[in-house]
């Protein structure tokens, strides 16, 4: 068990490193690896700032850090909210989702040109052993 825990281990900071690099080498806007993981989760959580740090396993300097970038250059907003101004969500600007869709479309094609590596069956194993180890780690 401890070797295939290993593998894993491996495998997923090969695919998170395959992911960064075609981040790094494009600089599309001039983002970061965590920057457009930073406007995905954004987008679909409309988080706090603890949040954020929470998501990306950073403190949260270093997601103020982040996050201020990401104002400076009009891709996200804080929004307070109305009944407690002191809760400020964090929310993907227009300009924000028009970067993460260009970089969401330029990672589906790295991705689609290592699934088409594999048959449709290692693919459809791949989907849905993924889908089940997120679902168990969201509980």
């Amino acid at each position: 068990m401890n070797d295939k825990i290993e593998q894993i281990i491996s495998l997923i900071f090969m695919m998170r490193q395959l992911s960064n690099e075609k981040i790094t080498k494009e600089k599309e806007g001039g983002l970061s690896f965590l920057q457009v993981v930073s406007l995905r989760y954004i987008k679909e959580k409309k988080p706090l700032m603890k949040e954020v740090a929470d998501f990306l396993a950073i403190t949260p300097p270093s997601a103020t850090s982040i996050i201020k970038t990401l104002s400076e250059v009009k891709l996200i907003d804080r929004l307070a909210e109305k009944r407690d101004r002191r809760i400020v969500r964090i929310i993907i600007t227009k300009k924000g989702e028009k970067i993460l869709e260009k970089w969401q479309k330029k990672i589906a094609i790295s991705i689609r040109e290592r699934l088409e590596k594999l048959n449709k069956k290692e693919q459809d194993s791949l989907v849905q052993l993924l889908t089940k180890l997120s679902k168990i780690s969201n509980k």
